[in-house]
Formats: structure tokens, sequence, C-alpha cells
């Protein structure tokens, strides 16, 4: 505490003079200890404007306390008490009445402000009560929007994501559309009037590759099992204890001879083996360009021309080479097993049996009807592919018709063939062919017939579209040949 601020409070304060106090001679007075410094800073801390009387209210007081108007006593009640004090003069009786009434009112209405504010303050508490409800209240209704909120933005989330997952299935659907008119368009353009060829889908050679798999399949069974253990398998039975030098020598030619023609069979089924290899990978190469082909659906029609083309050519390769197999392999084939039928030994005391399984004519049986069905499906395309392109055929009568005089033709050239090999082979060998011969007859006749009952249901319809070559090879699929193999 300084001599200047005690200065700024007393100017505070009121303090009057002739002019402003000098802090400088004011500063002895904080050098005389501690306790005045003590005591200086006391009253300069508490000395305020509320706290200075000034001369006009000292006056005042001193009149009041002359007078005895002065109110005494702890509290405004006990003070009102002492209102009668002012009545000690008779003049003031009156007056002093008047201020006991006065008195009593303030009372009352004292009271009444009282129980007023008791009221008040229950209301109040009242209120407060309500208002914490309705606090709780507000809590709860917040939480429950909260709750909503989230819940609701959890379902916009997923039905943003199912938005999200039905537009990108639109875009596919739409996709997968446009491809499906794209080709609908290249259909009909192509199975149109114009003279442009003829062009070949992958679905077109869906029961031929089925077909070719299980010839294949079966063909391979054949060759890798029954060739090493079963249909060749010779057993030879050898009693040398009795019998003379003269049929020994016989029997060693007689197997010698079978030795010759086992080793030429072998030499064929090599030779076959190695066409069938050919075969296989002209159809994988074949397999692969149709499975791509799916690919350039929408490329220009010169590039569709040159495919279906190529697939024209490369199913006629395949064609003659199956046909030479056909012919020429499995003719041997047939002829060596005619041979060796007749070649059970049983001569002299030697006693020598050549024994063979009988399930060797009919394993062989049925790799021929497999060739024969093999064959059957290359010549039902080719014809199909070679008479369409060769004449305007426009509804499924007329295609009917063609195949019908194709295979009339076909089966004239059978007929032929057995008549010279009827002339020119051995009895035995001329039933078997002749059975077999027959049997491909009557599956022609019967195809023919199933030709006759079509044309009714198939007369006047177009083939617009390969639904029709579709149903045609449905209907056709399981005919003659699998029959002749029943039978």
């Amino acid at each position: 505490m300084s001599a200047k601020q005690l200065c700024d409070a007393l100017a505070a304060a009121g303090f009057d003079g002739d002019g402003p106090l000098d802090p400088d001679s004011l500063e002895w007075a904080f050098l005389q200890g501690d306790d005045s410094r003590r005591m200086l800073a006391w009253i300069s801390a508490r000395l305020r404007p509320g706290n200075v009387i000034s001369a006009a209210d000292l006056e005042l007081y001193e009149q009041l306390e002359m007078e005895g108007k002065l109110l005494e006593g702890d509290d405004l009640d006990f003070a009102f008490d002492s209102i009668s004090a002012f009545s000690d003069n008779g003049e003031n009786q009156e007056y002093t009445f008047l201020s006991e009434e006065s008195l009593e009112d303030i009372r009352d209405s004292k009271l009444a402000l009282r129980a007023e504010v008791s009221d008040l303050e229950k209301q109040l508490a009242s209120l407060e009560w309500k208002l914490d409800l309705l606090t709780a209240q507000a809590t709860t209704i917040t939480q429950g929007k909260k709750s909503r909120s989230s819940a609701k933005t959890r379902a916009n989330g997923q039905l943003t994501g199912l938005d999200e997952k039905f537009a990108k299935r639109n875009l596919e659907m739409n996709a997968v559309l446009g491809k499906l008119a794209a080709t609908t368009q290249e259909l009909s353009y192509y199975h149109s009037e114009a003279d442009i060829g003829v062009y070949l889908s992958y679905c077109d050679f869906l029961s031929y590759v089925r077909s070719n798999l299980g010839c294949t399949k079966e063909l391979n069974r054949w060759f890798s099992k029954k060739f090493e253990k079963g249909p060749l398998q010779l057993v030879v039975k050898d009693n040398k204890s009795s019998g003379d030098f003269v049929n020994s020598h016989h029997f060693v030619v007689q197997l010698n001879q079978i030795n010759s023609i086992f080793a030429k069979s072998k030499m064929r089924y090599i030779e076959a083996q190695v066409e069938y290899a050919k075969e296989e990978a002209i159809l994988s190469t074949l397999r692969t360009q149709l499975a791509s082909q799916q690919s350039y659906v929408r490329q220009d029609s010169h590039s569709l021309r040159r495919k279906s083309s190529e697939l024209a050519e490369e199913l006629k390769d395949l064609s003659l080479d199956v046909q030479k197999c056909l012919s020429e392999t499995v003719t041997g084939l047939c002829a060596d097993l005619a041979q060796l039928a007749g070649a059970n030994i049983l001569e002299g005391g030697h006693n020598v049996k050549l024994l063979r399984q009988e399930c060797y004519i009919s394993h062989q049986k049925k790799f021929i009807n497999y060739l024969v069905n093999q064959l059957a499906a290359h010549r039902f395309l080719k014809i199909s592919c070679q008479l369409e392109k060769r004449a305007k055929i426009s509804n499924a009568y007329l295609m009917l018709k063609a195949i019908e005089l194709e295979l009339h033709s076909y089966l004239s050239a059978v007929d032929v063939r057995l008549v010279l090999k009827q002339w020119h082979q051995h009895t035995f060998h001329r039933m078997v062919w002749s059975s077999r011969y027959r049997s491909c007859k009557m599956s022609f006749s019967t195809f023919s017939m199933r030709l006759k009952m079509f044309f009714h249901e198939s007369e006047g319809d177009a083939l617009t579209s390969y639904a029709g070559w579709s149903k045609l090879w449905s209907k056709f699929s399981a005919s003659p040949f699998q029959m002749s193999n029943q039978n």
C-alpha cells in the first residue's frame, strides 16, 4: 500500500479540499511502522463512496436524533414496533393513530405477501418438478429421434445398396438384351432370302459334339483295353504227347498264317489310330473355333461368310476322312474278322485249339456302329449345308423333300454295292455283309417313313431361324442308325 493509492481512494470517496492531495506529503505516515501501515492499508481497502456520510446526511441524522424520530431495532419489524414513540406529544395523536392503522395494513399485506410467496414457492416447486418431467420426456424423445434417425440412415444405406445392385443388374440385363438383339438381327439377316450363304453357330453343333464325345469315349475304351486284354487275347493249348510231325508242321503253317493276318490287322489298327488322332485334332480345332465364334457374332458380313466357308471346308475334309476310315479300315477289320471266324483248329492228335472270346464280334459291331453314327452326323450336316447353299430352300417341306431324294440315291448306291459284294465274297462273308446292309436298308426305310410323317407337320413352315434345324435334328438324331444298332 502506498500514499498514492490512499489519495486515489479519498478522491473517489468525495474528499473536498482546495486542491488535490499530494502523495509525497502523506508518504511519511507509511514510514512510521508496521501498525500505521496496516491501518492505512485497511482504510484504503474499505474506503468507498457508500461507506462515507456527506455533510448534509450528517446534519439530517443529527436533526432526527434530536427529534427522536430514528427507527431503532435489529430488523424492520422491530423498527416498526418503535413507531409509537412518535406519539409522545399530544399534538401528534391523530397522526399517530393514522400511523398505527397503516402499520396494521402493512402487517396484513406483509402476511398476505408471505402467503403469496409460499404459494409461489409451491408453484415454483411444482413447475420445477414438471420441468424435470418434461426434460426426461424430451430426453426420451431425443433418444427416440436419434434411434429413428439411425434406423432411417441404415435403411437408406440398404436402399442405396439395393438401388446400386439393381442398377448393375439392369446394366447387365441391357447388355444381354443388346447381344440377343444383335444376334437375332444377324441370324435374321443370314437366314433371309438374300444369296449370302449359310451361317452356322455353335449351338447347331451341340448335338453333334455330344454324340462325337460319346463315340470318342467308346473308341478310346475299345482301343485301350480290348486290344490289350480282351478281344485279341488268344489262348493256345498245345498237347504234344500225341500226333505226328506232319500234322504238327501243318499246325505251324496255319499258326504262322494266323499271325500274319493279325500282323496286318495290327498295322491297320496303328494306321487307324493315326487317322483317328488326326481326326481328333481337327475336331478339337473345330470345337475351339466354334467356342470362340460367340465372341465374333458382331463381325462384318464378309468375315462371317469367310468363317462359314472355312467351317464348311473343314467339315467336308473331316467327313472325307471319316468316310475313308469307314470304307478302308473298318472294311479291312471286318475281312480279318471273317477270316478269323473259321480259324478254330482241331486236327490230328496234337489237339491244338485256338480259342477266342465271343465278345470280340459284338465289340467289333459296336465299334462299326459308332463309326456309322459319327459318319451319319457328318453326312446330315453336310447334306443340309450343301442343299441350303445350292437350292434356295424357303421352308421345311422343300428341305425334307431334298433330303429324301439324297437318301434314296444313297440307298440305291448301297444296293448296288451289296449286289457287287454278293457276287465276289465268300458265302459266309456274303451272309454277314448281307445282314448288315439289310439292317442299314431297313434303317433308311424307317428314316424315309419318318420324313413322310414329318412332311404333314412341317409343310409351309419357313426356316427363318435355326430353331427349325434344331427341331429337325432332334427328331432324327436318334433315328435309323441307333435303331439299326438295336436290331
